[in-house]
């Protein structure tokens, strides 16, 4: 679907010193043209366009001086920057053109015919006049020689096998006779053939053929040879062979001319010499001969230089070089250059430039240059809206074939119609929008055909448009067709040009305005015009012209706005002002001048993040917009109206929003930005763009065989959807959501109230039930915005819509349902069942009545029956579950209508039915509960059926732990609540929950059991409650008391123990001694004076102060030295693990199983999980996945026990250490009470030096430690660990949210709190004394 494109061109004029000249090469590192006559060598330089280097031949007697002489070939040696010239007298010449030196390097006396060097310049084939083909190294010494025209077949000779004789073989439709048949005498050469061989080389230079008249028959035949010039292959003889040959670089083929009686034949054999297709060349027989074929360099055109025969009627000779190209098996002609008629315009040279692919050079007889460079294009329209029907416009000679790809994909070499024009088409440009689908085509000959679709329905066609694929022949035509308005010629231009492709770039830019370029100069090409012309009835009449300062290279318009972008070969970008018709410097939006790089042979003008931007692609797959780099792989692009789409040598398509800004672009790699990327689609190898439809999803991609395929980025249809949905264009949104398999949750999703509001409208666009079904069975809760289709969104937050209807689906199905039954309920039923079974919790029930009201009516069914909707309903929801809840209505009717559509047997639930029927009411309800489980229910309908069901009642509440509910069905002073409560206090005993336990017995009036209970849980309050209500005597009491006081004191309990002691044991010295003892100063002194017993202070109080002193100042003197010494090997560890970590990196990760154990799961050192670079293969991986999930809960625990042991170089060290100085962080935070009481009493009683001692010491540790705590726990590990972890419990939507937050997601177990958590001190505690202050002071 590509075309040859015409880039740029260059010309110099006549030059009499190399006219009539006989052949032609160039060096490709100077560009400098090596030209050949009969009597002299000459160098042209085409950029200056002037002879700077020329030598006789006459002079030194290489030739002869009346002109007779002949070079039969030249070659540049750019390694020894000299020319190799080869002269039919027979010598072989080296000229240094620096050093001006001509040497003969070899003679031979029978002359030469033919030169032809091998691709890599290593050997040097040559043709005599005796016939022979002689082989010369680089040093010029011959290898060996050998006939021409061997009578052999060569190495590749078929093997006869001898199967039959001819006679008794099959012929066909030629029946017998053609067993008889003579071969005919092939006929000799043509006339005008010139006889001499042809020599070519294979691209990778192992063979090489040669093209020559065969002695015996004067027929053209050409053998192939090995590198070491052993004879190949032999062709078979044909009539009409002419003199051309060319082998194709790649190998594959090898082109030659054959003429036959109806027409003019391109022909290719194989290496083996057999015939291999061939195409017609498009001229009348007899016109015209095929002087020369040449293969560019990527073996991708083939050029035909052909000639007009020499006749009486038609003089002088006119010469065509032409350019064909492959696909699909067909070959197309892609340009045409036919020069004039007249003998200084005969095309006498055709060469292929050795290093630009595209790039031809060619010398007339006068002595005139021309060179050519032409690059691969797409020609399509290039509208913006619907109307658009995206044409796309392939040449082949004076045929257009156009296919629209909107409304069809027509494989080439196929298209849906054909323009037929008078004259080859070198160049088609289509108009602006609106008018986008019209076109211009212009013709070899300079004219310009206009063609134009028009509104009218008419039936006739034009003559110049052929209908193929689009319909006709009896069927229907399925797209619009063109008209011709005219063949208009150009007028106005400022000078005549006589050369080929003298105007090029045609850029339709208005509606009746085209541009397009032409070189100016006289003798050599200077500069470029850029010529605005108006199109008129006959003429396109240019109206003005504008000099370029350089050689134009491209041109592009932006549909939008009109800017039209002029690149020069230099790579500098004008803009060309169509009101002011001024040729301006392109400016960036920060002002500067803009350049590209490199020449880019694809250019395009849209806007991109806000900004109007040039695009460009250069031959080496280098993207730039602007001056920015954007891709280095880049094969192809084009332009949405939302996106802007490359492919890549990867094989993937990638489409990138034009809302991006143009500093970002640098920064998007060719990989996915997350998993939900849906920007990036794989594509197949090769496939390069051929036209993104506009206002569709549709891009057309041509594969390197040639065909075509059309793909849905989901980038588009995403895009496409969102703009039906804002348009509420909920019909088209749903089919191209069902089309493309989009998420049907995206139709809510996308704007939530914007649906809800607006749920009427999409019921009324859709309509389709089966749509609506689809549409509700697809619900699901996640918000698909924020996950599936994130990345087309961009949405980090939930809507604000959603914080109103927090459950989704039931919102989406009861405003479905509503809008559904005020539309028709009748026709909608089906999809109103979807919405009772679609909520969270299923509305079966609801469903079934549903059903059973349609069954019952006797109106007979419009849109769908009541077992057409039972059938319906059983799709959805299992048989057994739709009868269990048919069941749990308790309507047999509707009981019987579910299982008559299930496979149960009538035996088994019919019998069933018919004992429930028997049942009272209440009863019957609680067996049908029961047996479908929903024991809740069944309580509360046993509950109703009396007394002589409540031993029954009793044991469903035993057996299924329905006590709570039960408690609630009974009055609390009947007997059936208290049994109930009962038997919950003793459930409660069982499970050790003895004071919910005690409370039930309360309510059972059971007051010893409850007295038991209060007493195993230490609630003496209770106890003492129940032993007034039991009637205890007061020494009961005091013994209960007594024993229940030093169960408290076990338990740390001082005080309440001493409460007890004293209001119901009595005893006051033992309350007291128990308060001391507990460290309750206090309360201990209030007890004292209350009870006149001081005497305690001096046998008692002081002395258990000074011990209490004395123990607090030993155990912060242990603990803080464990602390220190703690703090310190952790920091050892740390630096140890650390310095292990930097030569495992630095040894590029090897490290064996014994010294993996060196490194932990974190490091606060560098804050990133070791783990994670250890661990680097996916067999390592695994592993780590099965250590960490596969163990058995014992091997679990032994290996967190491990974990925490404070063993010396162990592998979780570091881990231990933190834990053990958190324990006693925490243990030392938790004695500033116990220190503020103690500090308290002993300055009451005179302790002050101690004291201060005490508190001095105190608030050093903890200010010791609220220092220490930082480096323990430094800001790294706690961010550790903030990375979202893979496991069985991890749904899809906290891994999207995650990696919308950037965060990692791992495999790596979380770190335990304790080690990634520091722990937080009680500094609102005030414990300190003011006045043990002072005295320290």
């Amino acid at each position: 679907m590509k075309n040859l494109k015409l880039l740029d061109s260059l010309r110099v004029a006549e030059q009499p010193d190399v006219a009539n000249l006989q052949c032609m090469n160039i060096d490709y590192d100077t560009g400098h043209i090596y030209i050949a006559t009969a009597t002299h060598l000459a160098v042209l330089d085409p950029k200056h366009g002037e002879i700077f280097a020329i030598i006789s031949l006459v002079k030194e007697g290489y030739v002869p001086a009346d002109g007779s002489g002949k070079v039969v070939g030249i070659y540049y040696l750019s390694d020894e920057q000299a020319l190799c010239a080869a002269t039919s007298t027979g010598n072989l010449l080296l000229w240094n053109v620096e050093q001006r030196q001509l040497e003969c390097v070899g003679s031979v006396d029978s002359g030469f015919t033919a030169i032809g060097w091998s691709p890599d310049i290593c050997l040097l084939i040559l043709t005599t006049g005796q016939g022979t083909v002689l082989m010369m190294n680089r040093e010029w010494d011959p290898i060996t020689e050998t006939p021409v025209c061997a009578k052999e077949f060569g190495e590749a000779e078929l093997v006869q096998l001898g199967w039959g004789k001819k006679e008794t073989q099959f012929h066909g439709s030629e029946g017998k006779s053609a067993a008889h048949k003579r071969t005919e005498d092939v006929k000799p050469a043509f006339p005008w053939d010139d006889k001499q061989p042809r020599i070519t080389w294979r691209g990778d230079g192992q063979y090489f053929a040669v093209s020559s008249i065969s002695p015996d028959t004067g027929a053209r035949r050409f053998r192939v040879w090995t590198r070491d010039c052993i004879l190949h292959s032999t062709s078979e003889n044909a009539d009409g062979v002419e003199q051309a040959l060319a082998w194709k670089p790649s190998g594959s083929l090898i082109a030659s001319s054959q003429r036959k009686p109806n027409k003019h034949d391109i022909i290719f054999y194989e290496r083996n010499g057999l015939r291999h297709g061939e195409f017609t060349l498009p001229f009348a027989i007899n016109q015209v001969k095929v002087c020369e074929l040449a293969w560019n360099l990527e073996s991708t055109v083939l050029s035909v230089w052909c000639e007009d025969l020499p006749d009486s009627s038609v003089s002088p000779i006119k010469s065509y070089v032409q350019l064909w190209t492959v696909g699909n098996y067909h070959w197309y002609l892609k340009q045409s250059l036919h020069f004039e008629e007249g003998a200084g315009n005969r095309v006498v040279a055709v060469l292929w430039d050795p290093t630009h692919a595209y790039r031809i050079h060619i010398m007339t007889a006068n002595g005139q240059y021309l060179q050519y460079t032409w690059a691969w294009a797409t020609n399509h329209s290039w509208g913006l809206t619907v109307n658009d029907q995206a044409l796309v416009a392939v040449i082949d000679g004076s045929k257009v074939l156009l296919s629209p790809m909107r409304n069809m994909i027509v494989p080439p070499p196929m298209a849906a119609f054909t323009l037929q024009l008078p004259a080859a088409v070198n160049e088609v440009c289509f108009a602006p929008p609106p008018q986008s689908n019209d076109l211009a085509v212009v013709l070899v000959d300079g004219r310009i055909a206009v063609y134009r679709f028009t509104d009218e329905k008419t039936e006739a066609v034009d003559s110049s448009v052929k209908v193929d694929a689009a319909g006709g022949s009896g069927f229907s035509r399925c797209c619009s067709l063109p008209k011709l308005i005219g063949i208009i010629r150009i007028e106005g231009l400022p000078e005549k040009l006589h050369y080929p492709l003298s105007w090029y770039h045609f850029i339709w830019n208005t509606s009746d305005s085209i541009i397009f370029t032409t070189l100016g100069g006289v003798a050599v090409s200077q500069h470029s015009f850029i010529h605005s012309s108006v199109i008129t009835a006959s003429t396109l009449q240019v109206k003005s012209s504008v000099p370029v300062a350089g050689f134009v290279y491209n041109v592009s318009c932006d549909p939008d706005s009109g800017d039209v972008a002029i690149q020069l070969t230099d790579g500098s970008v004008f803009k060309y002002d169509k009101d002011s018709d001024l040729v301006l410097p392109w400016e960036t939006a920060s002002g500067d001048e803009l350049k590209f790089p490199l020449q880019c042979s694809q250019m395009s003008v849209c806007q991109i993040g806000g900004e109007m931007a040039v695009l460009g692609l250069t031959e080496r797959y280098r993207f730039f917009v602007n001056d920015i780099e954007v891709a280095s792989n880049c094969t192809s692009f084009a332009v949405h109206e939302e996106f802007l789409l490359l492919t890549t040598l990867v094989h993937t398509c990638r489409c990138i929003n034009r809302c991006t800004q143009l500093k970002v672009l640098p920064t998007l790699s060719d990989g996915k930005a997350h998993p939900f990327d849906e920007s990036i689609r794989r594509v197949e190898r090769g496939s390069a763009i051929v036209i993104v439809v506009p206002e569709d999803t549709k891009l057309v991609l041509q594969m390197p065989r040639g065909n075509l395929e059309a793909i849905h980025p989901r980038a588009l249809v995403l895009s496409s959807v969102r703009k039906k949905l804002d348009n509420l264009q909920f019909k088209e949104a749903f089919t191209l959501m069902r089309k493309h398999r989009i998420n049907m949750n995206l139709i809510y999703d996308h704007n939530p109230s914007v649906f809800l509001e607006n749920v009427k409208t999409f019921i009324q666009q859709v309509e389709s039930v089966n749509h609506f079904n689809l549409f509700l069975t697809d619900l699901q809760e996640e918000d698909v915005t924020l996950t599936m289709y994130t990345a087309a969104y961009n949405r980090f937050l939930p809507d604000p819509g959603r914080a109103a209807n927090p459950n989704k689906i039931d919102t989406i199905c009861n405003a479905f349902r509503v809008a559904l039954c005020a539309q028709d309920e009748n026709k909608y039923l089906l999809s109103i069942l979807t919405t009772y079974v679609k909520k969270s919790t299923p509305q079966l029930g609801e469903a079934l009545q549903l059903i059973k009201a349609l069954r019952e009516s006797n109106i007979k069914a419009q849109y769908v029956s009541a077992e057409e909707a039972l059938t319906y309903l059983l799709f959805l929801v299992d048989v057994n579950e739709l009868y269990d809840v048919a069941m749990g209505t308790y309507d047999f009717d509707l009981v019987l209508m579910v299982a008559e559509k299930s496979q149960k047997d009538p035996k088994e639930y019919i019998p069933f039915l018919n004992e429930l029927r028997r049942l009272e009411p209440n009863y019957q309800r609680y067996t049908i509960d029961k047996h479908l489980r929903r024991f809740k229910l069944a309580l509360l309908n046993i509950s109703k059926c009396g007394d002589e069901h409540f031993g029954e009642c009793l044991k469903l509440v035993k057996d299924h732990k329905l006590y709570t509910e039960a408690l609630h069905l009974f009055n609390p002073s009947s007997s059936q609540y208290k049994e109930i409560a009962l038997s919950y206090g003793n459930y409660l005993t069982e499970r050790r929950s003895h004071e919910e336990a005690g409370i039930m017995y309360v309510k059972a009036e059971q007051w010893e059991l409850a007295l038991q209970a209060f007493k195993t849980c230490l609630q003496w309050q209770q106890m003492f409650f129940m032993t007034a209500k039991l009637g205890y005597t007061h020494d009961q009491e005091a013994e209960l008391a007594r024993t229940l006081a030093e169960q408290l004191k076990g338990q740390n309990k001082h005080t309440d123990a001493a409460i007890l002691l004293e209001q119901y044991a009595k005893d006051i010295e033992e309350a007291i001694v128990t308060l001391i003892q507990g460290s309750q100063w206090t309360e201990a002194l209030r007890l004292m004076y209350y009870h006149k017993r001081m005497d305690f202070i001096e046998s008692d109080l002081k002395s258990a102060l000074i011990d209490s002193y004395n123990q607090q100042v030993e155990i912060l003197s242990s603990m803080k030295a464990d602390f220190e010494k703690y703090t310190v090997r952790l920091a050892v560890v740390r630096q140890e693990k650390a310095k292990a970590r930097q030569e495992f990196l630095e040894g590029g990760g090897n490290v064996n199983e014994t010294d993996a154990d060196l490194f932990s799961d974190t490091s606060s050192a560098t804050g990133e999980s070791i783990q994670s670079s250890r661990y680097t293969s996916e067999s390592q991986r695994s592993s780590l996945y099965s250590n960490s999930t596969g163990r058995s809960s014992r091997n679990r625990r032994k290996a967190e026990h491990k974990k925490w042991k404070l063993k010396e170089g162990s592998p979780y060290e570091d881990f231990a250490l933190i834990s053990a100085t958190a324990k006693i962080i925490h243990y030392v935070d938790s004695l500033r009470a116990e220190i503020s009481s103690l500090l308290r009493a002993m300055v009451q009683f005179h302790y002050d030096e101690k004291a201060a001692t005490l508190q001095v010491q105190y608030e050093g540790f903890l200010s010791h430690i609220e220092k220490s705590i930082p480096e323990i726990w430094p800001e790294e590990t706690e961010k550790t660990n903030l990375n979202t972890v893979l496991g069985p419990d991890t749904t899809a939507n906290a891994i999207a949210r995650a990696v919308q937050q950037g965060q990692i997601v791992t495999t790596e177990e979380p770190l335990d709190p304790v080690i990634r958590v520091p722990p937080s001190l009680n500094k609102d505690h005030k414990w300190k004394l003011h006045a043990l202050e002072q005295a320290d002071v």
